[in-house]
């Protein structure tokens, strides 16, 4: 026998020689040839050749040696050794493979490895037999041969991995041998890789890569090919066109205006060299500079040049030797590897095989020009913000704390006359939620502030040349980490009307119609409104994106449409039709407080400001939910804190009533737990149940080798649904009831359920939960879950399919009459030995005949096949109804194969009644945390909200006794924070505060402590207090801290300034301000002087509750007689024998504080000690200083009033004047 060599997987990349062409042609000539395993690995490993009588002496081997020969097999899979202290490397040895001979009856064209083979857990890396599909000049033009060649004589691609996978598990008893370790890459340090797949089971875990004192030779040493390149030292390192000669796909150089950075053109001469599949390679690369593909080869998926590098930084992968960047790992791991990257900013396409080598031949036999290349497309363009989490992705996980949302802007802006308007496309693809919409913004950009503060914005999406430097600087800032695509205009960031004719063509909307939300945006032809251009935009800019990502069929297609209204939109309004006094003192009427962008990020709403985490926020605070979606409803919640008092009332209520019924509390708590996250889960559901991803979508034609891990996942989401779903009914069944006598309209309705099947729309007197028994009882029956679990495959019960009831009853019928023409067949030649023999498809039900009874054969009687005393017959009845049973056959597998989609669409056309149901259960969760913290959080109280008309006179106040902030409390044990009180416009106290007091006495926690406790209020939950009591805030501003933004080009001073422009601007009467140390940035003349402006500008213009915290005495002092204001200080008390030791007392005292104790704060902070004596004479040098100014000053006034009475009095006042002269000098001598 002659041995085959092949060479290690790299070396399929480079062109072989003509030698090596023509060796290949006369390999394996019998089955005794044997063929080396490519191993992932950097070094090629081999095992001793085995006799055949070994393998006898190993089926009786013990569990341990098999046990470790698996391992054995796992470790060399990886690359890996467990016995890192191996003192020296060992020879190569080299084993035969056995080649498994299939009989044509076994053939078996479907990619899915058997079970058996999955259970040993053996991945084995391989490569196809032929190296025609690596090669580029081994087939001549007009040869048969192809990328898979030689099919006659060589196995596949697929059938040489699966014989592999065969080999190691009938070969798995040797003892483990030591294997010599890998070399590393020069100049690189080790990495600490991890395994793509748990290992099998109760065996050690790979615990890293080996390493070896032995160093790789230079890149360009002469054992470079057998050798491991590490990074930086590969061949894509040093093509120019790829680095400072790059240039798009178009020919555009970096510096054109044109140049499209996702693009790069490739040299046709370069192309030349290569082989087939990496030119198919870089025809995907060429299109998507700016994605990592994982490109399929075989049962693996391949990392190629850069694409290898970040596989190596990132997921540690392991190179491949050789000077081509090369690495991969196997298809079951794609999740996690994509996972990873996707999580730390990139884009991951997946490039799938979409043909077999079979369909190769097939087409090949029909075309001129011979394919070398199986077809590959890309199945997914995977991104943070375009991640829908599909059945290849591992499940869907409860942890993320908030949704990610992808945003398409759209931007018109006018320098001269200094206006932006802004056109608004977010959607979360996980949920597959859109919200549009069109605002007028400010020269700050607050709405779009307040927008990224209120979403996760994870991807940003606008036009190349359209956006203006501010609003570039804002998304800058805004969301620092989030991912940016920058489209053409018009080509790729559509314009409305051609969005229009887009969504229009591509039928998005056809089955369920177009949704509200969109139309409101259009005239009644479908033509955009005027004002409305920038959004439909926008949504044509997100739809292109989505549409490259493959994701925009099963997204749009949900029409889950809503309007995004700027919070302030209707204040800005009301100011813009003047008719800001009346909307001023009128009571509220519009939806939720506003809550800008510097209130979220001041008074720690959804992070805290130490490290932005989560942890320590309010709704960290606050948050007590269950479910994955009650989580997200919650947020919302506290983001639009309610503004009619009927609506917190109503709120308020409901988790009073809950927080008296603790026991019931916990029921619905452990009732939620259990329920997934069914609003993505439904989501899924929708884009597996899509006709179009059936037929349409690339993933439709892609070969994929572990379809029954996917196909069970599919089953196991739909399962998780379902069981969900029959969980809220349950819920609804036996808690209902008791809801529904509580006194609260929101409980009373909650759970009350309405007949679906009647039209009936759900209110508080029908009840809001719909009936959904009769519909999950249907999917119940339709097929057994049981079996589907497990196999991955719906087969549905009689009745639920008709298409499939049709084929399975025709297949009845023709087996009825072949078992009749059986009888028949008996009957006319008198023996009841005969019988149907055969199992192919086309040989099966042959009559098998014993010869002695064949004395007069029948005519009919086509002989087919014997054996000793028999023989076997086909007749010309036999033949039709084997047509019509294999036409019945096709018919039951088409439909059989469809199945589970047609389950999930059928499934998916009552969303609606689905998602209600779910947002029923999130309501009910949201109301269950409030009514959790309201009721056992010691010290909470049930906040009291009333119209400022008719309780106070129509002056907005605020009244909280002995308020405590949550956060702050949260890190103070039991008792240790020292409450305050906030009174604002009421019983004789000013609508403002002007709080003084010593640095670090409290000031700064009070201010926020006043907003929390109000925001708290209006969200519906208790407070900690003894007593607060209200009316409605419609919006709470914030200027807290001194900072700049050096990369922005802003001053603190300019920051505290717009800030409060913003303010001045826009707050109404019903508002809330809290400044802290206005006039910072500046001198203490100015800053004094802007501060000043300010309180009179919100005493007498806005006449809004203020809460003011200054250290500037003489401001604080302009005030001491004004109604309208009222004087505070946190109190201190200064050790009489040294002013310099200060006790904090952290509590709110009436009156001025006349010193500001900084130097106090100066000896906490540890300044030196002579730095802080010279503080202390400096300041009393400029205390003196200031007073004797300040003497000067009024004697100057008094002099000033004198000489002007001398004047009126003419020649007679000559000498008054001359005294006031003298005086004078005196004064400033």
């Amino acid at each position: 026998m002659k041995a085959k060599t092949q060479s290690s997987l790299l070396s399929f990349f480079s062109p072989p020689s003509s030698e090596g062409a023509s060796k290949k042609s006369s390999t394996r000539e019998s089955l005794g040839d044997t063929r080396k395993k490519i191993e992932f690995s950097p070094k090629l490993k081999s095992k001793t050749a085995k006799k055949a009588q070994d393998d006898v002496e190993m089926e009786d081997a013990d569990k341990t040696a098999q046990a470790g020969a698996k391992r054995k097999a796992y470790e060399e899979f990886l690359g890996t050794s467990s016995e890192e202290d191996e003192p020296k490397q060992q020879k190569p040895k080299r084993r035969t493979a056995k080649i498994v001979i299939k009989d044509d009856d076994d053939s078996d064209e479907e990619p899915v490895a058997p079970a058996s083979r999955r259970k040993s857990k053996t991945i084995t890396r391989t490569v196809a037999s032929s190296e025609d599909e690596w090669e580029q000049d081994s087939v001549k033009d007009g040869d048969e041969e192809s990328e898979f060649s030689g099919a006659e004589d060589e196995l596949s691609d697929d059938d040489d991995v699966n014989d592999l996978v065969d080999e190691e598990s009938e070969e798995e008893t040797p003892p483990p041998k030591k294997r010599r370790k890998s070399t590393p890459a020069p100049n690189s340090k080790k990495v600490t890789a991890k395994p793509f797949s748990s290992p099998p089971a109760a065996k050690k875990k790979w615990n890293g890569t080996p390493t070896s004192s032995k160093k790789a030779p230079l890149a360009d040493g002469p054992d470079l090919p057998n050798s491991v390149a590490g990074a930086g030292n590969h061949i894509h390192d040093s093509l120019p066109w790829l680095h400072e000669k790059r240039r798009d796909i178009n020919g555009n150089a970096s510096d054109s205006p044109e140049y499209d950075p996702r693009t790069v053109k490739v040299p046709p001469e370069f192309l030349k060299k290569e082989t087939p599949a990496m030119v198919q390679w870089w025809e995907v690369k060429a299109q998507n500079m700016d994605t990592v593909l994982f490109f399929k080869v075989g049962k693996f998926y391949e990392l190629f040049h850069m694409d290898a590098d970040i596989g190596f930084k990132e997921l540690n992968l392991i190179y491949m030797k050789g000077d081509k960047a090369h690495s991969g790992f196997p298809e079951i791991a794609y999740s996690k590897m994509s996972g990873q990257l996707v999580a730390k900013g990139y884009r991951v396409a997946r490039v799938e095989q979409t043909e077999t080598p079979d369909m190769l031949k097939v087409r090949n036999s029909t075309l001129a020009k011979k394919a070398k290349v199986v077809r590959r497309e890309v199945c997914s363009l995977l991104s943070i913000g375009t991640n829908t989490v599909s059945f290849l992705d591992a499940p869907i996980s409860s942890q993320d704390q908030v949704s990610k949302h992808l945003l398409s802007l759209k931007e018109v802006f006018d320098p001269s006359q200094k206006t932006v308007r802004f056109g608004v496309c977010m959607v979360d693809c996980s949920t597959g939620a859109f919200q549009l919409s069109e605002f007028d913004d400010t020269e700050q950009r607050d709405r779009l502030k307040t927008l990224f503060a209120q979403f996760h914005i994870v991807e940003i999406v606008t036009e190349r040349f359209n956006i203006s430097d501010d609003t570039k600087m804002v998304l800058k800032h805004a969301a620092p980490a989030a991912i940016r695509s920058s489209l053409r205009v018009g080509k790729e960031f559509w314009d409305a009307s051609k969005t229009i004719d887009e969504i229009e063509r591509a039928g998005y909307f056809k089955e369920h119609g177009w949704p509200e939300d969109i139309l409101s945006f259009l005239e009644m032809d479908k033509v955009p409104k005027a004002e409305s251009q920038l959004v439909i935009s926008a949504l044509g800019g997100c739809i292109w994106h989505l549409r490259r990502s493959i994701i925009d069929q099963e997204l749009l297609t949900l029409c889950n449409f809503k309007r995004y209204k700027p919070s302030d939109e209707e204040a800005r309004e009301a100011r813009a039709n003047n008719a800001a006094l009346s909307a001023a003192k009128a009571e509220l009427n519009q939806q939720y407080v506003v809550l800008d962008s510097q209130t979220i990020q001041n008074l720690e709403v959804l992070c805290n400001s130490f490290n932005g985490s989560r942890s320590g926020s309010l709704i960290d605070i606050m948050d007590k939910t269950v479910t994955s979606f009650g989580r997200r409803m919650f947020q919302e919640w506290v983001l639009k804190p309610l503004c009619k008092i009927g609506d917190i009332q109503e709120r308020l209520d409901a988790v009073e009533e809950l927080g008296n019924s603790g026991d019931l509390m916990m029921e619905i708590r452990e009732f939620l737990r259990k329920l997934p996250d069914l609003e993505r889960l439904l989501s899924r559901i929708h884009a597996l149940g899509s006709a179009h991803r059936s037929k349409e979508h690339p993933d439709s034609r892609a070969i994929m080798y572990e379809s029954q891990i996917y196909n069970v996942r599919k089953i196991k989401d739909f399962l998780a649904v379902l069981n969900g779903f029959d969980a809220a009914m349950d819920l609804t069944l036996e808690l209902g009831p008791r809801l529904s006598q509580s006194t609260s309209p929101i409980l009373q309705s909650l759970l009350k359920r309405y007949d679906v099947d009647e039209g009936v729309q759900p209110d508080t007197k029908r009840g809001h939960f719909p009936d959904l028994t009769e519909k999950l009882e249907f999917f119940k029956r339709s097929f057994d879950q049981a079996s589907a679990k497990k196999s991955g495959v719906i087969i549905p019960q009689a009745g639920v399919d008709p298409e499939f009831d049709t084929a399975c009853a025709e297949i009845a019928q023709v087996e009825f009459e072949l078992a009749d023409y059986l009888s028949e067949q008996r009957t006319a030649l008198r023996c009841r030995q005969i019988s149907y023999w055969g199992k192919k498809k086309e040989d099966r039900y042959q009559l098998e005949v014993p010869e002695s009874a064949l004395s007069k054969q029948p005519k009919e009687y086509e002989l087919k096949s014997r054996k000793k005393g028999y023989k076997r017959f086909h007749t010309p009845t036999i033949r039709a109804l084997l047509k019509r049973l294999a036409s019945a056959e096709d018919q039951k597998e088409e439909a059989l194969k469809d199945q589970t989609r047609r389950i999930f669409h059928k499934f998916d056309e009552d969303y609606k009644y689905w998602m209600k149901a779910v947002q029923c259960l999130a309501v009910l969760d949201c109301l269950v945390s409030l009514g959790l913290l309201s009721s056992q959080s010691e010290g909470y109280t049930k906040p009291e909200v009333v119209a400022a008309s008719s309780a106070n006179g129509g002056t907005p106040f605020i009244d909280i006794e002995e308020g405590i902030h949550p956060c702050v409390a949260a890190t103070y044990s039991s008792g240790d924070f020292i409450p305050n009180d906030a009174r604002l416009g009421i019983e004789g106290k000013g609508q403002m505060v002007l709080l003084s007091g010593p640095n670090m006495g409290g000031k700064s926690t009070l201010l926020r402590q006043t907003c929390v406790l109000t925001l708290m209020a209006q969200i519906g939950s208790f407070v900690p207090a003894s007593k607060c009591r209200f009316s409605p805030v419609d919006r709470i501003f914030t200027r807290i801290g001194a900072s700049d933004r050096i990369l922005a080009g802003q001053s603190t001073l300019y920051v505290e300034l717009a800030e409060t422009a913003t303010i001045l601007n826009h707050a109404t009467s019903h508002s809330l301000v809290i400044l802290d140390e206005l006039g910072r940035g500046t001198s203490t003349f100015d800053g004094t002087a802007i501060a000043y402006s300010v309180v009179e500008h919100l005493l007498s213009d806005i006449q809004c509750r203020t809460m003011f915290a200054t250290h500037y005495h003489s401001l604080v002092e302009e005030y001491t007689d004004n109604d309208k204001v009222s004087l505070g200080h946190m109190g201190c008390i200064v050790d009489p024998e040294n002013d310099r030791k200060v006790t904090f007392l952290y509590k709110l005292e009436d009156g001025m504080c006349p010193k500001s104790y900084g130097i106090n704060v100066a000896m906490l902070a540890k300044l030196p000690q002579e730095v802080i004596e010279c503080a202390t004479a400096k300041s009393a040098q400029f205390e003196r200083s200031l007073q004797a100014n300040s003497h000067a000053e009024l004697e100057s006034l008094r002099i000033m009033q004198k000489v002007q009475e001398a004047l009126a009095e003419g020649e007679a006042g000559i000498d008054k004047l001359k005294q006031l002269w003298a005086q004078a000098r005196a004064i400033h001598a």
